[in-house]
């Protein structure tokens, strides 16, 4: 099928599913098969991209009840949206973001089920290579689900999940299923998946490859660390991938998907179809305003903008682009005060120092491993850590520090296609396992390849006989993940599945009202979110989460 075709195809898809969305039943597992499916190539073709279409219409809520609940966004905020109470771990059972995601991934898997059903393997390469994905697809939202509702697999097996649905019938609800057993029908479906899946068309659709790169993660997250590698080796190791230069990493987001030889699955997203009224609804419209296009409402958090400026070489910095105002020539040496709030000191340039100018006294210096300084002010007896910047716009009182990873695709300003897998989170989940295997020696390197590609200069790079005081070679992988998959839905799960807390001490609105949560531990029962109420009203025998 040509460019497109397929693009109207897709279109015809979302439009259909869309009209069809208002008469579903609250229960999920009403199918959005075609009612005229009759397992022919052509109709098997436009289920699948059905399906496919189906996801698209949900990336916008998906990212939200991934990302938000991390420690790399920062709100500027209050707002009526239930997008506050994903961000700020105040659970609703009514959320409209968790209800859409869980109602629309059980209603996609049900299509994948029936077509499953109704499809006899063998028939054709081309039939068989779409079953496949419909394999793929089921086994992927069955993950995704389990990780929001359901405890990390390193946390017990035997925790409740969520309900396995391998049939197209609506009136079988199955209940929770174990987390263990979840995973298990995941790598059957993946196992499955693999094994009919013949040809690879193009990275937005589900291949051979995007299996073993979900069974890497899958693995990864059951702690099968020995797993994990293989199933990385298999994807590194194919030779349809490669890491983009360091000096096309920035522009990364606006690529087109199949044009980039780093992305193993990605959701597309079509100019000029998916970004209506200049993408105001799409994902990156909330972390940035370009050229009028965007709320610009949540930003990088301020121990992200820490964490990726200790190199100014680091590549993954022009992710983050502050907001200044261009009609002020001040600059500010920005802290954050013991109430997480943002104070701005007026500064100006004395040589290779800064002068307060309030006090005139030059601020505080400090050598830095990049080969800079680090600037700090005391206040009473404490010393704190200046950011500088020319004089900023401000929002709630909230630099405007926009994200831009989710911006930009083929010169739209809010047009992203969501990554599901890329190369580099394979080098990544195999220097974890190999850390947690005791190989710091192949950790360290994985983990110095991806700091080589975004910029960090030789002397940035870490040593695996003396790495860094305090740190092992587990924490130095988890803090490249965090720089490295920034606003792609990894961190909330890579923090509580190895049992580690989240420190979201920064300014931000999730400080905001009463009994505001700054740190979660990986034991707290909010690190998972309520099953929709609305679910547990339709079907008896689902046991809500505590």
């Amino acid at each position: 099928m040509n460019p497109a075709s397929m693009t109207r195809l897709l279109a015809l898809c979302t439009l259909i599913l869309l009209t069809a969305c208002s008469k579903l039943d609250r229960k999920p597992f009403d199918s959005l098969t075609p009612e005229d499916f009759n397992s022919s190539d052509g109709s098997l073709q436009a289920a699948t991209n059905g399906n496919y279409a189906r996801i698209k219409t949900m990336a916008l809520g998906w990212h939200r009840v991934m990302e938000f609940p991390g420690d790399n966004v920062s709100l500027s905020g209050t707002t009526t949206s239930h997008l506050f109470y994903l961000y700020n771990y105040q659970r609703i059972p009514n959320n409209s973001f968790t209800t859409s995601f869980w109602t629309n991934s059980y209603q996609i898997i049900v299509s994948c089920g029936k077509i499953i059903q109704s499809v006899q393997e063998g028939k054709s390469n081309e039939a068989d290579q779409l079953l496949g994905e419909n394999y793929f697809l089921r086994a992927y939202l069955h993950f995704t689900l389990v990780n929001v509702f359901g405890k990390p697999y390193s946390h017990g097996r035997d925790n409740l999940g969520v309900p396995i649905k391998l049939d197209g019938d609506p009136n079988n609800t199955p209940a929770r299923a174990k987390v263990g057993e979840v995973y298990d029908a995941v790598l059957k479906d993946l196992d499955k998946a693999e094994s009919l899946m013949n040809t690879f068309k193009s990275n937005i659709y589900a291949s051979r490859e995007a299996a073993w790169a979900l069974k890497s993660r899958v693995y990864l997250y059951m702690e099968d660390n020995q797993k994990a590698i293989d199933y990385a080796n298999k994807v590194i190791n194919s030779g349809r991938f490669s890491l983009l230069p360091s000096a096309q990493l920035a522009l990364y987001p606006t690529l087109k998907p199949e044009t980039n030889k780093e992305t193993v699955l990605a959701v597309k997203f079509i100019p000029d179809t998916d970004d209506p009224d200049n993408g105001i609804n799409n994902i990156g419209s909330l972390y940035s305003t370009i050229n009028g296009a965007g709320y610009g409402e949540m930003y990088a958090s301020q121990s992200y903008l820490e964490l990726v400026r200790q190199f100014p070489q680091d590549q993954r910095n022009k992710f983050i682009e502050p907001n200044y105002n261009t009609n002020s020539t001040k600059i500010w040496a920005m802290y954050v005060d013991n109430t997480y709030k943002w104070v701005m000191v007026t500064v100006q340039k004395v040589g290779n120092d800064y002068q307060n100018i309030s006090t005139g006294a030059l601020l505080e210096k400090q050598a830095n491993i990049s080969g800079g300084y680090d600037y700090f002010i005391t206040v009473g007896a404490e010393k704190k850590k200046l950011i500088i910047e020319p004089e900023m716009n401000l929002r709630n009182g909230y630099p405007k520090f926009f994200i831009t990873k989710c911006s930009r695709q083929e010169g739209k300003p809010q047009l992203w296609s969501p990554i599901v897998s890329r190369l580099a989170e394979m080098y990544l989940n195999r220097a974890e396992a190999y850390a947690k295997l005791g190989d710091v020696g192949k950790a360290v390197a994985d983990v110095n390849l991806i700091r080589t590609r975004a910029g960090i200069p030789s002397y940035g790079l870490y040593d695996p006989v003396s790495l860094p005081s305090g740190k092992s070679a587990l924490d130095i992988v988890l803090e490249e993940r965090r720089l490295e998959l920034a606003w792609e839905g990894f961190r909330k799960f890579d923090v509580y599945r190895n049992k580690k807390d989240m420190d979201r001490r920064y300014p931000g609105t999730h400080l905001s009202g009463n009994s505001p949560i700054s740190y979660i531990k990986s034991t707290d029962p909010f690190i998972i979110e309520l099953i929709p109420q609305s679910q547990i009203l339709a079907q008896a025998n689902l046991v809500q989460n505590p």
